[in-house]
């Protein structure tokens, strides 16, 4: 393909509103990243490696159980909302509804469980003050996102994440200047406090703005099974991303923990881009899927030339900077200069998949994404088991790059599979989910 026809592809893609959008949420993210980075190293320096390492092992736990605290509800949102504005206020009442619900079932249960998977000098009150914060009170600030993201309105939704950097960063600041003992209780009970006043602020400017929610029973038990896809993708996708943070924290040490972590950190950072692109596209995929498998890869294919080049940038950037990481986080932190390393191939990885992923969403497929999501993230979970006592970081990190790859063959393969089934018979995710 010629260049000009790659700079067609690119011209194509990004449309005026879909540009908009893009640049809203990729100024809301950046800001929102650079706070976090920002409270990132106070929260890392004030509570060292270890105790840093404690913190992420709960908060990755927790993450796991999150997507069913709304069971899929703020993605049926938007897949909903999106093609028909007035189903907004019965959708949005379904994933208040089922967060207040499931998220206080999950809190009793991540406690049981993190009693078996966590150390015991993690007292309960700190998995309690987390999973109320993530289970409930973050789940709550994103459906209100999700419910500007259904509208196209990605402006609000990007200044609600630079608002809960500004909180987040506060926080941090609390702990830093006005706790007593910089202990790690001290950070999950503020931790909960940002997160509750960004909650509240956001419910009740969606409500000002969009309209209250209204109940609606029957819908929240007939597309129980739409959300669980959602919920079950979700979950899958933290486990293959983040388990290794509670494995290390079990079977390693809290300190090889908190260097995996900090270097996931880092990484994180340089996604903020596609993270906004994809953001911005969510809701376009289900409009164009609904002509079935191939329009939905096609749209996906024209966003991803984008993130393909980014990620190309992000690799020699991240391995680059990394050696800096001493000198900002401390001594402690003195081996995530070659975690970062290791790490500096994923943004790549992960750009192969993440728009394949969204384009089985888009058109109808999300039982197959789930599925795929599920079998690497069992695969996954099992080789951080074996693998991590052995290698501590090292094998994490390896592990966690198996993943993506898994991810990209799994994706990549059913959707030749799908399409070419859909030129044959002319199926739509609508029959073959």
């Amino acid at each position: 393909m010629s260049f000009g026809k790659h700079l067609s592809k690119l011209h194509s893609a990004m449309n005026g509103l879909l540009l908009r959008n893009t640049l809203w949420m990729l100024l809301g993210d950046g800001i929102r990243l650079l706070l976090q980075m920002v409270y990132f190293v106070i929260i890392a320096r004030t509570l060292g490696a270890s105790g840093y390492g404690l913190f992420i092992g709960v908060v990755t736990l927790v993450a796991i159980l999150t997507p069913f605290s709304s069971l899929g509800r703020g993605e049926l949102l938007i897949m909903n909302v999106s093609r028909d504005k007035e189903l907004f206020r019965e959708y949005f009442g379904n994933a208040l509804f089922m967060t207040a619900v499931s998220g206080i079932a999950l809190t009793v249960f991540a406690i049981i469980l993190g009693r078996f998977l966590l150390p015991e000098s993690i007292s309960t009150s700190i998995i309690v003050w987390v999973a109320v914060s993530d289970l409930i009170m973050y789940r709550v600030l994103e459906i209100c996102g999700q419910s500007y993201q259904a509208f196209e309105r990605l402006k609000r939704t990007a200044q609600l994440n630079m608002l809960m950097g500004v909180v987040r960063l506060a926080g941090a600041l609390a702990l830093l200047f006005v706790a007593a003992q910089h202990s790690v209780e001290e950070w999950a009970i503020l931790y909960f406090l940002t997160t509750g006043v960004m909650a509240v602020a956001a419910l009740a400017l969606v409500i000002h703005e969009l309209g209250g929610p209204q109940l609606h029973l029957q819908k929240v038990v007939k597309e129980w099974r739409s959300g669980a896809y959602f919920s079950i993708s979700q979950s899958s996708l933290v486990v293959y991303s983040d388990i290794g943070k509670t494995i290390l924290v079990k079977y390693a040490s809290a300190q090889h923990a908190g260097i995996y972590a900090a270097a996931s950190r880092i990484v994180d950072v340089t996604l903020a881009p596609i993270y906004s692109l994809m953001s911005a596209a969510f809701s376009r995929f289900f409009q164009e899927g609904k002509y079935g498998i191939t329009a939905s890869v096609r749209y996906a294919n024209k966003l991803l030339l984008i993130s393909l080049a980014y990620s190309a940038i992000a690799w020699l950037g991240l391995y680059l900077i990394a050696p800096v990481l001493p000198w900002i986080l401390g001594e402690d932190y003195r081996f995530a200069v070659e975690a970062v390393q290791w790490m500096a191939l994923i943004p790549l990885l992960k750009s192969l998949h993440f728009f394949a992923a969204d384009a089985l969403t888009g058109a109808g497929f999300q039982g197959w994404r789930s599925a795929i999501q599920v079998f690497v993230a069992a695969l996954v979970a099992v080789l951080h088991i074996l693998i991590v006592p052995l290698f501590l970081w090292k094998g994490a990190i390896v592990v966690s790059i198996i993943g993506d790859i898994l991810l990209c063959c799994g994706y990549w393969g059913i959707i030749g599979y799908l399409q070419r089934r859909e030129r044959i018979v002319g199926v739509t995710g609508q029959l073959t989910n």
